[in-house]
């Protein structure tokens, strides 16, 4: 039986929902598994006041026979500004053929760029999500507040990173600029500030160094795309490449770079000792990891707080695996660190996903990705975007658990393609969402619903 499309809104009060599951990413309680949840709803929030088998007492009841109840979702790295771009194939030149495309697209007229932010947050909130990792792009290869601006004002939760790029002669006034724009960035309630160093191919090691501690000093978390690209590996180990052939161009790169670049190291290495301790640090991709990367990775989660945000549709958009092997996200969990999930830009993700009335940006496509290729399990990938992603961004991970006492940003309806299947529960109705596909809908705080007509 299909449940009854869910209202557009719920008035503040206190309801029940009885689902086929309810599941965060944990083992919910000792017993049976939790079918049913109380939480009262309001303006600031849905405050799990119940989980269980069964709730006490008599209140509104929404029926979902056949679906998941999730907490709303966390995408730890995502470019919002890009969203008018919409898909693309992957260039024949590859990593710096996209690179290229992205330069000649991006937005720089402010009107321009909070409407591409505009359009990420609604196909975000189609794909359940409430919180987001995004990145700020560079204008005119800048440090720039336009999309962190229309991000803040948007009633997300999470962090909009500043991201700059800073290499040769350009260093000194990019630095400046940045430093500007850091100062007059503020975040709200519900986003925060943080600084985004594009990469160890684009920015130089005092451009890290200063990033660093200008994160540091407020308390800000740094986040930097490391370890994603052939391109990337040449041109940090070697200085050659496409990579040096662009800074060349752009007359960005003269000589006294081969005294950073070209020493035979990994892109992680390269930037590993640069954060100081204690630091909050964010690091996305890393598709290059070798055995003593990996090492590598353990040593600084000892001494920073840190989280890998892995991108498992633009990995394989890019085709990383066919240079590097698969990726290692299960190795670095086992080993203790902090691992969730994220998007990246709308330009890797499937037209038919993002485009039409039921378009989204959800990843929990991703997750769906990693449950067909890796056999990855469920539950783990639930937690991967939801806790462990907060956790990433510095919000209250059990905020995104279905805890009694929590007040959740939101909670999202989960039901699997094809026919229902008779006694079917909990993370076995979780696992068939995540390997036969799924409709999903969002009750946002407020009780605003996205998406309810969909699990009709």
């Amino acid at each position: 039986m299909n449940p009854k499309p869910l209202p557009t809104l719920f008035f503040p009060g206190t309801y029940r929902f009885v689902a086929g599951g309810i599941l965060d990413g944990r083992p919910i309680g000792g017993g049976p598994p939790a079918r049913e949840l109380l939480a009262r709803i309001s303006g600031n929030g849905i405050e799990i006041l119940e989980v269980g088998p069964a709730v006490a007492g008599v209140y509104p009841s929404v029926e979902l026979p056949g679906c998941v109840l999730t907490p709303g979702l966390v995408n730890a790295h995502c470019h919002l500004d890009l969203t008018h771009i919409g898909p693309l194939p992957l260039s024949e030149r590859g990593f710096s053929g996209f690179v290229d495309e992205v330069r000649a697209r991006r937005h720089t007229d402010p009107p321009a760029i909070h409407a591409s932010v505009e359009a990420g947050v609604s196909l975000s909130r189609s794909g359940g999500v409430v919180a987001v990792g995004d990145i700020c792009g560079a204008v005119r290869g800048g440090a720039d507040l336009e999309a962190f601006s229309a991000l803040a004002r948007s009633g997300m939760l999470g962090v909009g990173f500043l991201e700059f790029f800073a290499m040769g002669d350009s260093t000194d006034r990019a630095l400046g600029r940045l430093e500007a724009a850091w100062a007059g960035a503020t975040g709200n309630g519900r986003m925060s500030v943080g600084l985004q160093p594009h990469a160890p191919y684009s920015v130089c090691r005092k451009g890290y160094r200063r990033a660093a501690a200008l994160a540091g000093a407020r308390g800000a978390i740094l986040a930097t795309h490391v370890a994603e690209s052939p391109a990337e590996h040449e041109f940090v180990g070697s200085a050659a490449g496409p990579q040096r052939a662009l800074l060349e161009t752009l007359g960005l790169w003269n000589d006294g770079l081969l005294g950073e670049f070209g020493l035979h190291k990994t892109p992680l290495e390269q930037i590993a000792d640069l954060f100081d301790e204690g630091q909050k640090v964010l690091l996305v991709h890393l598709n290059d990891i070798s055995d003593e990367d990996l090492k590598r990775l353990e040593r600084l989660n000892e001494r920073v707080e840190l989280s890998v945000a892995y991108c498992p549709r633009a990995s394989d958009y890019f085709r990383t695996a066919e240079s590097f092997g698969p990726h290692r996200y299960r190795e670095m969990t086992k080993a203790g660190i902090n691992v969730c999930l994220g998007t990246d830009s709308i330009i890797n993700l499937p037209e038919a996903e993002v485009c039409g009335e039921a378009g989204r940006i959800c990843p929990a496509d991703d997750a769906a990705h990693l449950a067909r290729r890796d056999g990855a399990d469920p539950l783990g990938l639930l937690a991967m975007m939801t806790s462990c992603g907060a956790r990433a961004l510095g919000l209250r991970s059990d905020e995104f658990e279905f805890r009694p006492g929590a007040t959740l940003a939101g909670i999202c309806v989960v039901r699997p393609h094809g026919p229902a299947i008779a006694d079917e529960r909990g993370v076995d109705l979780w696992a068939r969402a995540l390997l036969k596909g799924f409709e999903i809908a969002l009750v946002d705080r407020g009780g605003r619903v996205r998406n309810g007509a969909v699990l009709a």
